[in-house]
């Protein structure tokens, strides 16, 4: 699958690209970030929305959204911070009020065993179970979709979601971020009707796995994600990602589902746009 696309520099007649998972708000964009806004513009990104990973990054996101008109803010604890901080609930409940704050995100589950950082124990997926839920009652008594994201625990947190669906009586909207699971994952995804993010590691030759369940989601359920300064695609890959290079993912897509670019810009920006009411 590494040689499918030919990317050459992309030639694409674009209307309209929502990046909808992109940290500006991360150290990594400090020194240059009005340079960065810029190469978006001009790679025709017409929207991006900006997720937080704890509260520091959420209000830098607001802050960003505030100042660039096509810039969006989510806010919320990754679960890399469960456990850092109790005295979070005030300030998040007045930051979701902030103008141009149109998600709770990113969320979650995350169970993977990174390197030079302990197992993750009980006590921490208790943590990481308790935020969860919490940040789903924030959206819901909000009405905002939510952002999530998960790493070996898609059985956790599908169980989360449904038993608080089934309690709250109130359907969630949102998008499963990066989606890196099974098939069987996918299907109840899609069966609770929620979008899946599709990202620059979609183009990776080792990702031929991904790239084939990736066939069996309907294009009206996709969202396209940079998710930078991470997972840059190819032929960029080791570099820091921007959005600017969201429509190489654009290209590897119109490939893999045997369509033109403009197709998959078309219906994802409109998904993008019914999901996060931009």
């Amino acid at each position: 699958m590494g040689n499918f696309v030919n990317f050459n520099r992309l030639l694409i007649d674009i209307h309209m690209l929502v990046d909808t998972h992109c940290h500006l708000n991360f150290k990594a964009f400090n020194k240059d970030l009005p340079q960065v806004i810029d190469n978006a513009e001009k790679a025709g990104i017409t929207k991006i929305i900006i997720p937080g990973a704890k509260l520091e990054s959420s209000k830098r996101a607001v802050e960003i959204s505030q100042k660039y008109d096509f810039c969006f803010a989510a806010v919320g604890i990754h679960p890399h911070h469960a456990g850092e901080s109790t005295t979070f609930e005030n300030e998040f409940k007045n930051l979701v009020k902030q103008k141009k704050v149109m998600a709770i995100g990113e969320i979650g589950l995350d169970y993977h065993h990174y390197k030079n950082y302990p197992a993750v124990s009980e006590n921490i997926k208790r943590q990481q179970k308790d935020l969860l839920l919490w940040q789903l009652d924030l959206a819901k008594k909000n009405n905002l979709p939510l952002i999530f994201h998960c790493r070996e625990a898609f059985d956790d947190q599908l169980t989360i979601i449904n038993s608080f669906t089934k309690s709250s009586k109130q359907n969630l909207h949102g998008v499963f971020h990066c989606f890196s699971g099974e098939k069987d994952h996918l299907r109840r995804i899609l069966d609770l009707c929620f979008f899946v993010g599709i990202d620059g590691n979609i183009t990776y030759s080792d990702n031929n796995k991904l790239q084939e369940m990736i066939k069996y989601i309907p294009l009206d359920r996709i969202l396209l994600e940079t998710d930078a300064p991470f997972l840059t695609p190819i032929p960029f890959r080791n570099q820091r990602n921007e959005p600017k290079y969201l429509t190489y993912i654009v290209s590897f897509l119109a490939q893999l589902y045997n369509t033109n670019p403009s197709k998959i810009m078309e219906i994802t920006s409109q998904n993008a746009l019914k999901l996060f009411n931009l």
